[in-house]
């Protein structure tokens, strides 16, 4: 279970891409706590991601609210007060949990990032290396882990519009079966 409280967060890493078709609009940007501090790049990462500007950050990724309770309670920590509001309901985020709980059956039994992308390991690992000093072990997880989400991510950009049109179809739905869909495609793996 994890302490927001207390727990350290050790990097944060983002990536701009297009939320319409996953394509990659930068290089990955990784914050290391271990390169500065963890007060350093939850500072950095407040200021990019500007809470109060919702249109200027929109994350893309799986079990956000993860991401954002760590970020409220280590944010609190240094004295920078975001409203949960803020966060949850007022800002703009894609977050592919459900997605996958639906692919999962409807279950959220065994919904998790390893088994639908093909993580070698756990996020966990993370901090484990990184408490052995091992940081290129972390960043290597780091830059994999997100290479491999964002080829999910295009995957499912790619093929949902034409299972709602499908079912569009099935339901007789004409009025609602123009989409706007990606212009992109999927890299090869």
């Amino acid at each position: 279970m994890p302490d927001y409280k207390n727990d350290e967060i050790l990097t944060i890493q983002f990536q701009k891409i297009d939320s319409r078709t996953g394509e990659k609009e930068g290089d990955l940007t990784l914050l290391k706590s271990w390169e500065s501090s963890e007060r350093d790049i939850l500072e950095r990462f407040y200021s990019i991601f500007s809470p109060e500007n919702p249109w200027k950050f929109v994350p893309v990724g799986f079990n956000l609210s993860f991401d954002f309770f760590s970020l409220l309670y280590r944010w609190r920590g240094i004295d920078i007060e975001v409203q949960p509001r803020i966060l949850f309901s007022d800002h703009p985020y894609i977050d592919i949990k459900s997605t996958l709980v639906i692919m999962n059956g409807g279950s959220f039994k065994g919904v998790t990032l390893e088994k639908f992308i093909g993580k070698r390991h756990s996020g966990l690992k993370v901090s484990e290396w990184c408490a052995k000093k091992d940081y290129a072990s972390a960043q290597e997880y780091i830059e994999d882990e997100a290479d491999r989400f964002i080829r999910f991510y295009q995957f499912l950009i790619q093929r949902l519009p034409s299972v709602w049109l499908e079912f569009a179809k099935a339901a007789k739905i004409s009025h609602l079966t123009t989409l706007n869909p990606p212009t992109s495609t999927i890299p090869p793996t």
